[in-house]
């Protein structure tokens, strides 16, 4: 027979019991939580890449990211926008910045593009002859934007009359991808075609301040883990400005050196001279493989885009420079075998 006093201490030992019970198995939770997150990091898709300093990783590239047919440019580099780029596994972005303000013409509302006659004469050295008469036709329809009329950040090639994606949207969606994406490290250059200091309002309005590194390329470069642990995972630069350590000149600050960007043909692509140093100094850390033919064209990216046409020369130039490529900027990236030739330099496995 069962006391009173008994039956009570029975059920507090089945109460404590139990406590005991819940308490190990969220301790066991917990560590195979954290056992299994430190076997499965990933950075840009790959576990091994985690270990890696930024200059020995090769990252998926498009040239004139924003020119993209997707948004309308006339002119396209690229099939999709910079959303879809990203979603696709593009990790660089190589982008044009200029002042521009809305205008009526009569196809529609453009963007005026702010031009002083310097800057002028160079885009129209720099465009095709159809799209420069086309691009001027348009300003002509147009006309000036008045005294004192807003304007605007814009992603544009040659001419915002061609084509513009505000640069603050762009902005949003690279916070948008890296709020969404934990493990990814992004590079963008900027040729801002602009007084640089247009672009410091717009990055801190879109909140991407925050995620900002700051490479020292005098020291050995982090390695994708500890980016994405601190956070830090954008590496931004300027083409011809310089807005400091954490937004340098990617040329002058010795961080970025290139091959040339001017092929008229794949054999010139592919031509013995095609390695030769560009901008940029020698020992820079960083390697830009430019990778396209111009103009741009779908056609042209079908070959050169190609494993046996990209990865050859990625290889050969690597040797060359004596370093590995990091940026591999292509146009059309859709087409041939971009991510399959990045995927081998890295010598790691398809996400």
């Amino acid at each position: 027979m069962t006391t009173a006093g008994e039956g009570t201490r029975r059920r507090w030992h089945l109460v404590l019991g139990l406590v005991l019970a819940l308490v190990l198995v969220a301790i066991a939770v917990l560590v195979v939580v954290r056992v299994t997150g430190s076997e499965t990091r990933v950075c840009n898709g790959s576990a091994q890449l985690c270990e890696r300093r930024l200059d020995e990783v090769a990252l998926a590239t498009t040239h004139n990211s924003m020119n993209a047919a997707a948004d309308g440019f006339l002119y396209p580099s690229q099939r999709s926008g910079i959303a879809a780029q990203l979603d696709d596994g593009v990790r660089g972005l190589l982008v044009d910045a200029y002042l521009g303000s809305v205008r009526p013409a009569d196809e529609g509302d453009i963007v005026y593009t702010d031009l002083d006659r310097g800057r002028l004469q160079t885009a129209i050295k720099a465009a095709t002859s159809e799209a420069t008469d086309r691009a001027l036709r348009l300003r002509k329809q147009a006309g000036p934007p008045p005294d004192g009329a807003p304007s605007d950040v814009y992603l544009c090639h040659d001419y915002c009359e061609l084509g513009a994606v505000r640069f603050a949207d762009v902005v949003d969606t690279l916070r948008g991808f890296l709020d969404d994406h934990s493990g990814e490290v992004l590079l963008m250059i900027i040729q801002d075609e602009l007084p640089a200091e247009e672009l410091l309002p717009v990055l801190e309005s879109g909140g991407l301040d925050p995620y900002l590194a700051t490479l020292d390329p005098d020291q050995p470069l982090p390695t994708l883990g500890s980016m994405v642990e601190t956070g830090q995972r954008v590496v931004l630069a300027l083409e011809n400005g310089d807005l400091g350590p954490q937004i340098p000149n990617a040329y002058e600050s010795g961080l970025l050196q290139e091959v040339p960007y001017k092929y008229s043909s794949l054999a010139r692509l592919e031509g013995p001279d095609s390695c030769r140093e560009n901008r940029g100094q020698p020992g820079a850390p960083l390697f830009l493989l430019n990778h396209f033919i111009s103009p741009p064209s779908e056609a042209a990216a079908t070959e050169a885009n190609a494993d046996d046409v990209l990865l050859p020369r990625a290889q050969r130039c690597a040797e060359q420079r004596g370093q590995p490529v990091n940026l591999v900027a292509v146009d059309f990236f859709e087409t041939g075998d971009l991510f399959e030739v990045v995927d081998r330099l890295n010598g790691a496995p398809a996400p």
